[in-house]
């Protein structure tokens, strides 16, 4: 089975969370540096150093594997979805579960051009199964794709009914 990739503004997206997070990190050691008489300002560059290369391995090593295996395929029974640089995740969420379909997009991925596509099963709580990273057009085909084939799908009451 080949999966399609998402689009490439996702190491975008990732980039820019990890940026985030990173820069939220460095405010923290700067403001504890400052708060803590005690810490010398050594403690302080250090911390930076621990924060900064964990987070640029990840801005380079981690975004580009993550992105080269993240894909997802629709077939006509099925979605398939996998992701994973380090821990690997397959999902599959059959066509008959579906109960409902959504595009979501925060303000990154408004920015970016990209949306997620989120699909809820019968008996989950929450989504089974997101596909991030997706052009918002595709998106929207995807999601229009699955409700007609679920449309199309005799209902099992009907089939009960008809069976009386």
């Amino acid at each position: 089975m080949e999966y399609l990739p998402v689009d490439p503004a996702y190491k975008t997206l990732l980039r820019v969370v990890i940026l985030i997070d990173t820069v939220l990190l460095l405010i923290l050691c700067v403001l504890l540096s400052i708060a803590i008489p005690a810490v010398a300002p050594w403690h302080g560059a250090f911390a930076a150093m621990v924060v900064l290369l964990p987070a640029i391995t990840l801005m380079t090593v981690w975004v580009n594997k993550r992105y080269r295996l993240t894909g997802y395929v629709v077939q006509p029974r099925a979605v398939y979805f996998r992701t994973g640089a380090l821990w690997r995740t397959q999902t599959v969420v059959t066509l008959n579960r579906i109960q409902h379909v959504e595009i979501t997009q925060g303000p990154l991925e408004r920015w970016l051009k990209i949306a997620r596509l989120v699909i809820y099963t019968a008996g989950g709580k929450s989504s089974d199964l997101t596909v991030p990273g997706l052009p918002l057009p595709r998106a929207e085909g995807i999601r229009d794709g699955l409700l007609q084939k679920i449309d199309a799908q005799p209902d099992a009451t009907e089939a009960v009914d008809d069976q009386l």
